[in-house]
């Protein structure tokens, strides 16, 4: 008698995405991309981003009373972010029918938000390090002001940081479309490395829709934003 592969005894939790996206990439797609008719969590998740990575520095700034440098740059990053990941959602989802992977759009979209939602536990932990070792968040006076605190050794590793997020991003994503084409390995990789040059051609596509929209200055500060993510300026 062929015994049945053993579903999961409870459904998993938002906080059981949070964390199991990093500790059990595959197990936990299998679940939310496969065993569940639809992925849930998706704007859960996006709450989530929106807390962790945005809502502390607006925080900051207001607290601080200190405005943005530029409104208008931080509404072109905003634009950008936002028509960059509708693009690469669509061009994904292309991408997986042309490799004869029926993947629903609902599907792509869930497996880009899950990638993300990795960030969250980490970007958590930096936080608590930071407020440890400082007495006061420190890499918050970064995000807002652009300029690095003297002596502080644990924002000269924030560059890592982001090295390192995009590397669990990536790999969240491969087991994640691993899971949508019920696909090996090899052929996961493959299609993720494809991505790559997909979504630095959707960034551009969110750029240039940004330019229609924002004046140049804006512009030429949404192209600093990522550099500044991991070459920090020196200290004042």
């Amino acid at each position: 008698m062929v015994q049945k592969m053993k579903k999961y005894e409870r459904r998993m939790g938002l906080l059981d995405l949070l964390m199991s996206s990093v500790l059990d990439r595959q197990g936990t797609m299998d679940h939310l991309l496969i065993e569940r008719p639809v992925p849930p969590y998706i704007i859960s998740s996006l709450l989530g981003l929106f807390a962790v990575l945005v809502l502390p520095t607006l925080l900051y700034m207001y607290r601080s009373g200190v405005a943005p440098a530029n409104k208008e740059a931080a509404w072109a990053i905003t634009v950008c972010f936002a028509v960059s990941f509708v693009v690469f959602t669509l061009c994904t989802t292309i991408l997986l029918r042309i490799m004869g992977i029926s993947a629903p759009l609902i599907k792509v979209v869930a497996a880009n938000v899950y990638a993300l939602v990795a960030t969250i536990p980490l970007m958590i932990a930096y936080y608590i390090a930071n407020f440890a070792l400082e007495g006061e968040l420190t890499v918050l006076s970064f995000l807002a002001h652009g300029q690095p605190a003297q002596n502080d050794w644990l924002l000269e590793m924030f560059p890592w940081l982001v090295y390192f997020a995009a590397a669990l991003i990536f790999l969240v994503f491969m087991y994640a479309i691993r899971a949508i084409g019920n696909s090996p390995l090899s052929t996961a990789i493959m299609l993720s490395l494809l991505c790559i040059p997909i979504l630095v051609g959707s960034f551009a596509i969110g750029v240039t829709c940004a330019a229609q929209l924002f004046p140049p200055d804006a512009i030429n500060q949404v192209w600093r934003f990522f550099p500044s993510l991991v070459t920090l300026p020196e200290a004042a």
